[in-house]
């Protein structure tokens, strides 16, 4: 049976998940360090209490020198949220060209192969146009 665990992610805009992203890229911090860095816009009080809390949910550690750093949880979720960040490719990815071989492709539409008896030598007198004939707009007026 899996082993219970009292992980908590910690919400995105929060204190923790705020320190942990900067612990990510950063490296571990002691408290005072970090809260110079980030700007978490409350109270001190408020600041070392959530810190204390995300450290008991196991979303960030602390080190044996006193320093504040994130944990593996949390280190793997930001290493899958970078790699989300990442611009994947539109479309399919085109196909190796392959010359043409008769014996493989697909026979041609009936309509693109000529005739076998050649090309109709007597023109039908209703698909000629009369002498003098001309194309007029009916919009265009006289032109």
């Amino acid at each position: 049976m899996a082993k219970p665990s009292n992980f908590r992610q910690a919400a995105r805009g929060t204190i923790p998940y705020v320190a942990g992203e900067y612990l990510h890229k950063n490296g571990p911090q002691t408290s005072r360090d970090l809260f110079a860095a980030v700007h978490f816009g409350t109270k001190t009080t408020h600041k070392e209490d959530s810190l204390q809390a995300a450290i008991r949910s196991g979303w960030l550690t602390e080190t044996l020198d006193g320093k504040i750093a994130v944990s593996q949880a949390a280190r793997e979720h930001y290493d899958q949220e970078a790699g989300e960040a990442k611009v994947k490719p539109v479309g399919q990815i085109a196909a190796v060209r392959q010359p043409v071989n008769v014996f493989t492709q697909p026979p041609l539409n009936k309509r693109y192969i000529p005739n076998p008896r050649g090309m109709r030598q007597d023109i039908p007198e209703w698909s000629v146009r009369p002498a003098g004939f001309v194309f007029k707009s009916v919009a265009g007026g006289d032109a």
